[in-house]
């Protein structure tokens, strides 16, 4: 089985490489950030700083408020020549009031031509229209809360892989592959009963726990030739997350997304449309509980969604009014039904934001969500967010 995955991922590689009479326009490529012309040097620090406002309306006990400085967010960008390295490191508060710091990504491009980019490190896959596109500087809404529907499937991880984008005639197809370690499935025997992790997937592991892979790719198509609008569909598939030599290292893991990006301006408004939907599929295993000693199965399946819209006044002559966006946004989580510890009900969101775009490059946001789940309080979250850039 593996060499068959091997000997398809090879032929993929080789039919992208063969695309010798198609020809990417710029937009199209990975583009570099603050790209020059060749041969020169460049360096840029962009980074984004959050702060949190929690308001939590338990029903029948009152409520809670607390005030938190999130984390500052680092992101150096170094280019020489076709080479271009993208480090982010965060730096946040735990809730002792400690400070911690982590890895965001680590990666390294290669521009082999306009149309194809090499990578390697630990990256966020390309999934969706959130995760690894607008999970940053590129977000309409604000990242003071992420949609609850995002964050459960594919995540950041340690691998190789291409990326890059081809012209079409009219349209545009962009494209990312890639191999990597994959998630690890977390069997606990320690934490028992609703606070049991078993059967969910661990991306934040660095060392692999078996010789397998995981295999991934995403499609984005343009079809306009303004390349106004993007439809998008990637996936994950790892044939083996558990310990090497255990009864779970064979459990499997599939992750697959839809995604939708439009843009269009309505003069003087300039209107943004932006939605996805992701699921996750772990394969069949059994599991005991060491406390209840109950039996539950890893064959569980999860799905989130959001749907959002953005308007903005580009067309005004008011300085204030042509750079504010207003968004809006909304989402749920929908976790295994049955048979897993952990699985609960389905959690909803409603998200507001009002940004300010101080340049074109450093907005500043303020980010409301309404987060409901049946038989939880209610969590009312007011965040202030604002990216910057040396």
């Amino acid at each position: 089985m593996k060499t068959k995955i091997y000997q398809l991922l090879s032929i993929a590689l080789l039919s992208i490489l063969g695309f010798s009479n198609l020809y990417a326009q710029s937009d199209t490529s990975a583009p570099f950030v603050n790209s020059p012309a060749g041969g020169a040097k460049k360096f840029m620090l962009p980074g984004s700083a959050v702060a949190m406002h929690q308001f939590i309306n338990t029903q029948g006990s009152g409520s809670t408020h607390s005030f938190s400085p999130i984390g500052i967010m680092m992101m150096p960008l170094v280019k020489i020549d076709n080479l271009l390295l993208d480090c982010g490191v965060n730096f946040g508060m735990n809730p002792d009031g400690s400070m911690n710091a982590g890895l965001v990504e680590l990666i390294v491009y290669y521009k082999v031509t306009p149309w194809l980019s090499v990578f390697a490190g630990n990256f966020p896959p390309h999934y969706g229209v959130y995760s690894g596109i607008l999970d940053d500087f590129t977000n309409r809404f604000g990242t003071g809360v992420a949609p609850v529907g995002m964050g459960h499937g594919v995540q950041g991880q340690n691998g190789v892989g291409i990326q890059g984008g081809v012209q079409a005639g009219y349209s545009k197809f962009t494209y990312q592959l890639y191999m990597a370690n994959g998630p690890q499935l977390i069997v606990d025997t320690v934490t028992v009963g609703s606070n049991n992790q078993t059967g969910k997937m661990d991306y934040g592991t660095i060392i692999d726990n078996n010789k397998n892979k995981s295999f991934g790719g995403h499609i984005g198509f343009l079809p306009l030739s303004n390349s106004n609008l993007e439809v998008t569909a990637s996936g994950q598939y790892t044939p083996e997350t558990g310990l090497e030599g255990t009864n779970y290292q064979k459990v499997k893991c599939a992750a697959w997304a839809l995604g939708l990006n439009y843009f269009h301006l309505f003069n003087p408004m300039m209107v943004r449309v932006i939605a996805e939907y992701n699921q996750i599929n772990t394969g069949d295993a059994s599991y005991m509980d060491p406390e209840t000693h109950q039996y539950y199965t890893f064959k569980n399946q999860e799905t989130g969604w959001f749907a959002g819209a953005t308007v903005r006044a580009a067309g005004s002559h008011s300085w204030l009014l042509k750079n504010m966006e207003f968004a809006g946004r909304v989402g749920a989580y929908t976790p295994p039904k049955s048979g897993a510890l952990w699985g609960g009900t389905p959690t909803n969101q409603t998200t507001f934001c009002l940004t300010e775009y101080l340049k074109w490059d450093i907005p500043l946001s303020f980010e409301y969500d309404i987060i409901t789940q049946s038989g939880a309080p209610t969590q009312k979250i007011f965040s202030s967010i604002i990216f910057f850039r040396f």
